[in-house]
């Protein structure tokens, strides 16, 4: 594309059925702050400005193709951290589930996976020198 599209945020959206459990998953992981909510959108901003939309499943306000919620694979969302071993136990202490326990990889990365309510694997890691 000679021109590319001139945007400003780029930022994912989730479709779900479960709309209050991911904005309080996405709420607890990453302290983010709602800043819009309705009965079917909420678009939430972390402190260190990552941004996500949730949106109702089957909402009508939206074309029919957006109505179907994620089915759980497919997408990862990544967080880079300065110590995955810090946040590590701060997830433990919050109670969210760890989906793989945290580990060094032989490619240079350290990290653990959790699931989010939908099923999305959300990645927490830690770049090692």
């Amino acid at each position: 594309m000679q021109n590319p599209i001139s945007t400003g945020k780029f930022f994912p959206v989730i479709i779900t059925e479960k709309f209050e459990e991911t904005k309080q998953f996405y709420i607890s992981l990453l302290g983010c702050q709602v800043v819009f909510d309705t009965d079917w959108y909420a678009h939430l901003v972390s402190p260190k400005g990552l941004e996500v939309g949730i949106l109702v499943a089957n909402h009508p306000s939206q074309p029919e193709y957006l109505h179907r919620a994620y089915t759980g694979s497919g997408m990862v969302l990544s967080f880079d951290v300065e110590n995955a071993d810090t946040e590590y136990e701060k997830v433990k202490a919050a109670g969210i589930e760890i989906a793989y326990d945290i580990k060094s990889e032989n490619w240079g990365q350290r990290h653990f996976l959790l699931r989010d309510p939908n099923g999305l694997t959300v990645d927490i890691v830690q770049l090692l020198k």
